[in-house]
């Protein structure tokens, strides 16, 4: 959001009648403070969400929170228009609260699917209501474009759909350009903290030790692979393949590097994992805390390849020319996977055993990865693309 968000505040220097306003629903304030201080942003009104992090909180209580706070606060204030983003529950919840006060909805990031409504659970549904209530729709690919278009064509004649591309390739051109420059202070961004451990992980380090050795790049989090499938829980498949991959004689030069997420639930599979590397002694894979954005995207630009869950992941590697290996049993994001630039390899453990080793062993499938192009998700202009014809759009229904 934050390349909108920008371009906006430009724009309201010479419109005095564009105000701009922005809004945390402050789910994870443990990430909020890196993000704020690299972005230089300080958000205008901020939620209190009571237990958003704890796994007993049913979806259903962290959207009526997130309703009645969004309620109030659009009440008060009587905004002409809201952007969200994605196929977040914040997103859906505070869009249902726009929508009951005939307040305008701008949705970026729309139209993709999988059409399976429990697959991501419970984003696919999120994504699509969102769709149905917003007055502006902007796709990052066409096949989102395609989806939005049908949608339209069937039950919602009202709706402006617009293929834009993703601002996530603008936020991230924003952030390489500026954590490259000369003068850019790393000093708060380079150190991670150890996941299970007391220790600190420094980056530069641990890029400067590698001498000739690689490292695979891991995230995994999504609700639908803490759920079992065949009596292990599908994180558990990933977990699995990746013990037999270290034993391995040709993964001597390769390390793995897990980011684990604040979810109780996504961490305990990674803490028995933990401990059993722990217990047999096992140097070559690190577990490491959610980063700070630009600290991941050294890690990314870094890594050989990323295995991930992660649907933002998916866009961006293919701009650091990092092929994908998808851990899920589908994805939304199909041009990455119609260029060759991704790969779905699902969920069980004998194809995520495969897929890894064939991108260590084998040079002509890593290749074919990275040499056909890097920008399928935008070209890094979404961000201006979307104010224009948003305001375009208030102008003429004002």
């Amino acid at each position: 959001m934050f390349p909108v968000f920008l371009a906006l505040k430009k724009r309201a220097l010479i419109d005095p009648q564009l105000e701009v306003k922005w809004v945390s629903t402050a789910q994870h304030k443990h990430l909020l403070e890196d993000l704020e201080s690299f972005f230089q942003i300080k958000a205008d009104f901020e939620f209190e969400i009571l237990d958003s992090q704890n796994p007993k909180t049913r979806l259903g209580n962290l959207n009526s929170q997130l309703i009645q706070q969004a309620t109030d606060l659009f009440n008060k204030e009587k905004p002409d228009l809201i952007f969200v983003q994605g196929d977040t529950l914040s997103s859906q919840s505070c869009a249902i609260a726009a929508f009951y006060q005939k307040i305008k909805i701008a949705h970026i990031e729309a139209g993709l699917r999988t059409n399976s409504v429990y697959n991501p659970f419970p984003e696919e549904f999120s994504r699509r209501v969102l769709s149905q209530i917003a007055n502006l729709n902007f796709s990052p690919e066409p096949q989102a474009q395609e989806n939005l278009d049908l949608e339209k064509k069937l039950y919602k004649n009202q709706s402006l759909n617009f293929h834009t591309g993703n601002t996530v390739i603008d936020c991230l051109k924003y952030s390489m350009d500026k954590i490259y420059q000369a003068d850019f202070n790393w000093q708060n961004f380079n150190y991670i903290n150890e996941a299970f451990d007391e220790k600190v992980f420094d980056i530069d380090n641990y890029l400067k030790n590698l001498e000739h050795k690689k490292y695979i790049l891991f995230t995994a989090h999504r609700r639908e692979n803490l759920i079992s499938k065949g009596g292990l829980c599908k994180m558990d498949n990933l977990i699995n393949a990746i013990k037999r991959i270290s034993e391995n004689k040709l993964v001597n030069d390769y390390e793995f590097v897990f980011m684990i997420h604040k979810n109780p639930e996504a961490r305990k599979p990674f803490e028995e994992f933990y401990l059993y590397c722990k217990e047999h002694r096992i140097k070559k894979i690190k577990f490491l805390e959610a980063a700070s954005y630009p600290a991941f995207l050294k890690l990314m630009s870094h890594s050989h390849f990323i295995v991930t869950d992660s649907g933002g992941i998916q866009e961006e590697a293919p701009y650091l020319k990092k092929p994908v290996l998808i851990f899920r049993d589908n994805t939304e994001r199909l041009t990455g996977l119609e260029m060759g630039l991704t790969k779905l390899v699902g969920t069980d453990e004998l194809e995520i055993h495969t897929e890894i080793l064939d991108l260590i062993s084998n040079e002509k499938s890593y290749h074919s990865m990275i040499e056909n192009g890097f920008e399928p998700y935008g070209d890094g202009q979404s961000a201006s693309k979307i104010v224009e014809n948003t305001l375009l759009y208030l102008q003429k229904s004002a």
